[in-house]
């Protein structure tokens, strides 16, 4: 059966990105095993400002765990980045500053992060916000990462599940 996966908009409507078809051909594999975490989990979804982050995996893990969990048990954090410039930047490790202390002040024995970013096509660089014109800043991943995870990040990130 063929699956058109990829849409563009032009002029404000959405068309197919190709007229060709997508088929996948794959084998329905599943675990042979699998670890339940009792403990109380924090999932937090980094999304690229701008993009629609709307029926991702972190929402729908979110989704499945809800019915398991309580809310005192199970939260949910969507944070939008954009450090394009270096004010943005200052203002951004501020921000993970507070989000850090907020987040290592908690009882969450699990912290699952998300990334959800674009990348630029001829070198693979991430963008890392948006500049004055609001034009796409890429960094390199390694950047990107030190960046993102600035402010006091950085050691819960050790303690995740990336």
């Amino acid at each position: 059966m063929p699956y058109f996966p990829f849409t563009q908009t032009v002029q404000g409507n959405t068309v197919l990105a190709s007229n060709e078809p997508t088929f996948i051909n794959s084998v329905c594999e599943r675990a042979s095993k699998s670890q339940v975490c009792g403990g109380p989990i924090l999932i937090i979804h980094f999304v690229y400002t701008g993009l629609n982050a709307r029926g991702g995996v972190p929402r729908v893990l979110n989704t499945a765990l809800e019915e398991y969990y309580s809310e005192n048990n199970l939260r949910y954090l969507e944070v939008v980045f954009d450090f394009g410039t270096h004010r943005k930047l200052r203002l951004w490790r501020s921000e993970a500053e507070s989000l850090a202390a907020t987040i290592g002040e908690d009882i969450f024995q699990q912290k699952i992060f998300f990334i959800s970013v674009h990348s630029e096509v001829t070198r693979g660089d991430l963008f890392a916000g948006k500049e004055g014109d609001g034009s796409d800043v890429a960094v390199r991943p390694e950047e990107f990462m030190n960046y993102l995870f600035s402010g006091g990040l950085q050691p819960l990130l050790e303690e995740s599940t990336t």
